[in-house]
């Protein structure tokens, strides 16, 4: 009986503490970002990729689902997608990936904030790569910005790719 009673009193603690997420008001998304990768981008070295002012249509697209930025609570990353254009390599050199953005003015290495990333990538994805969002509590001060820098960092690679090929980037985040 007091087992039971204790399994009883466990399981409503753990199911009441559980938080409820609503669903996000809207998403934006950034796409068609294009990059650049040749053969000279080889193990064992971690390569960093900018492209550099990149237009948000951040404003434009709250303005259309007529949410005022003054009530947005949080913007977190959602999903990325690398793919590989028609006629390119595959991206099977790739074993980890990250996509950061930065401010305009900001073009170091590992600058601004990580926001996607895969590691360990699937053995042989061929010409696209889902990313996952990162851990964060919050970007708008990236997201709510005209234009932004965004690199992608080839952390780990398992080979040399197959050629000179060009990439695109998308992405897409939440606005809560």
């Amino acid at each position: 009986m007091k087992i039971s009673a204790l399994l009883i009193l466990v399981a409503c603690a753990f199911f009441g503490c559980k938080k409820e997420t609503e669903p996000p008001r809207t998403r934006i998304r950034v796409g068609n970002l294009k990059f650049a990768i040749d053969p000279s981008v080889q193990p064992p070295f971690t390569y960093y990729i900018p492209i550099n002012s990149v237009n948000l249509a951040s404003f434009a697209q709250l303005d259309a689902e007529g949410i005022d930025t003054a009530d947005i609570k949080s913007i977190l990353p959602r999903r990325a997608t690398l793919t590989a254009l028609f006629g390119g390599g595959e991206l099977n050199f790739i074993e980890a990936v990250s996509v950061r953005l930065c401010l305009l003015g900001d073009n170091v290495q590992n600058c601004g904030q990580e926001v996607f990333y895969r590691d360990p990538t699937p053995f042989n994805v061929g010409y696209e790569l889902e990313l996952g969002g990162s851990a964060v509590d919050d970007i708008r001060e990236y997201v709510l910005q005209k234009q932004i820098n965004v690199q992608v960092k080839l952390e780990r690679l398992r080979n040399v790719p197959q050629g000179s090929f060009e990439v695109l980037l998308d992405m897409e985040f939440e606005v809560r």
